[in-house]
């Protein structure tokens, strides 16, 4: 079989950069008008959705004429999105089975139908997606990011590497191919490259700024600090995998160096950036609506955790997304940032709905545990440099991968004694648990993140 075609950029410079300069424009907007602007821009898009969209006219239509509120309007989720495609994208020269078909043959790296992007994605959820980007959707998805990396100091002067997935079907991928097209020449890295050729390119390169994943973060540490990687960036990107204090703190100390956590979802495109002060993600509110609600879709007050995300794009018109559910466990901000931003920011994001454990309860029943609650014990072990939760029908097994030259021996028990103290703290008793030293942790899907969860069977 011949390999997959490799994508090449499909935007036009100067027009990328002239959008760009208009949304960082934008950025200097007092709140009232960055709300203004988004309100207009929700009622044009929903507008345009009942119009052009088969299932939004049947599911929608009558509320929004009787002057309902977008709080009052269904939620999409991923299962529906994808059983009702074909009825959601607003070109009837689109379907799923088309996408589907571009994704999975030679070419998926080029345009379908000579102007979408499309892009798929299993996501933390396992539950396969797929979605496309109109060209104006495109820019804008583009344009939203190098908007974002400007206001942390990145430029097209900017000696800038990426790191992501290697599959032309997943968004990372296409964003590189992007940005690399704005920067100086650059080598081209993904994380399913052996460790040797990335730390050889990198020593090469000396990028002063690094996007990747939270988890190849502290690949790279290990590699530092092993006195094979020698580099000196002053920033690091990081997408797709939730960032934790740990990796912030590692990347501090091995190179004095900020991470800017950025946030991108397959289906809607980048939502949203941190600011060089870290605290919190600010959104694209001028190219999305963002709503914390519980599991009752009810909305959920500032620093308060709701169950989910939802998100309704106001820039594609092709594949419109209204009210679209994200299992992020998330909590907006209570203040405004200090950097000054209009936009509003994701305070916390605690992880995946589908990154909780269920796990025996002491004296009887279940208790539901975050896998966030029983990291630390793995992130402040000395020689842990990978870890994965797997979920088994009755309790709990832990993979662990540790740095070369480490005492594995010591790094288990280390581990071991660790989680057992924090599921004693949640009252959690797994009739079976374990802690398992690996090899690696293999990274899954077409994004190659690395999953924080899963199950036995997995």
């Amino acid at each position: 079989m011949s390999p997959v075609t490799a994508a090449s950029p499909t935007l036009d410079r100067d027009l990328l950069l002239k959008a760009a300069q208009e949304r960082l424009l934008r950025s200097e907007w007092s709140r009232v008008q960055l709300r203004s602007f988004q309100g207009g821009a929700l009622q044009s898009a929903l507008k345009h959705a009942v119009n052009a969209s088969p299932y939004y006219r049947e599911t929608i239509g009558d509320r929004l004429a009787q002057g309902a509120a977008l709080k009052d309007l269904p939620v999409l989720t991923k299962r529906a999105l994808m059983e009702n495609f074909d009825r959601i994208v607003t070109d009837p020269r689109l379907s799923r089975q088309l996408v589907e078909g571009h994704l999975g043959g030679q070419s998926s790296g080029s345009l379908l139908l000579g102007e979408y992007r499309a892009v798929a994605t299993g996501g933390t959820t396992g539950e396969r997606g797929v979605a496309v980007f109109d060209p104006a959707a495109w820019l804008s998805a583009i344009a939203n990011m190098v908007r974002f990396q400007a206001i942390v100091g990145i430029d097209e002067t900017t000696r800038s590497v990426a790191i992501f997935a290697s599959s032309p079907v997943h968004i990372s991928y296409h964003i590189g191919v992007e940005l690399r097209a704005l920067r100086p020449p650059a080598p081209r890295f993904n994380v399913l490259m052996p460790i040797e050729e990335i730390v050889e390119g990198l020593n090469l390169n000396q990028p002063e700024v690094i996007s990747t994943y939270p988890s190849f973060v502290r690949v790279l540490v290990g590699e530092q600090q092993a006195g094979r990687l020698k580099i000196r960036p002053r920033l690091f990107r990081t997408s797709a995998e939730t960032l934790t204090e740990e990796v912030r703190e590692l990347a501090a100390e091995t190179w004095q160096a900020a991470i800017a956590d950025s946030y991108v979802c397959t289906e809607a495109g980048p939502m949203g950036h941190e600011c060089l002060l870290g605290d919190g993600l600010h959104l694209a509110e001028d190219s999305f609506v963002f709503e914390v609600v519980d599991g009752d879709d009810r909305p959920v007050p500032d620093g308060v955790e709701g169950a989910k995300l939802l998100v309704t794009t106001l820039a594609n018109r092709a594949l419109p997304l209204v009210r679209y559910e994200i299992s992020d466990i998330v909590a907006m901000a209570t203040e405004p940032c200090r950097c000054g931003l209009p936009f509003w920011r994701i305070g916390s994001i605690a992880g995946r709905r589908e990154e909780t454990l269920r796990l025996p309860r002491r004296g009887g029943g279940t208790v539901n545990v975050h896998a966030h609650r029983l990291r630390s014990p793995l992130t402040g072990a000395a020689g842990v440099r990978q870890f994965q939760f797997v979920q088994l029908p009755d309790g709990l097994e832990i993979a662990i991968a540790v740095f070369e030259g480490a005492d594995a021996a010591a790094v288990h028990a280390a581990v071991e004694l660790g989680v057992r103290a924090a599921l004693e703290a949640v009252e959690a008793e797994p009739a079976e648990f374990r802690v398992r030293v690996v090899d690696a942790i293999a990274r899954s899907g077409g994004g190659a993140k690395q999953k924080l969860v899963v199950s036995g069977g997995d």
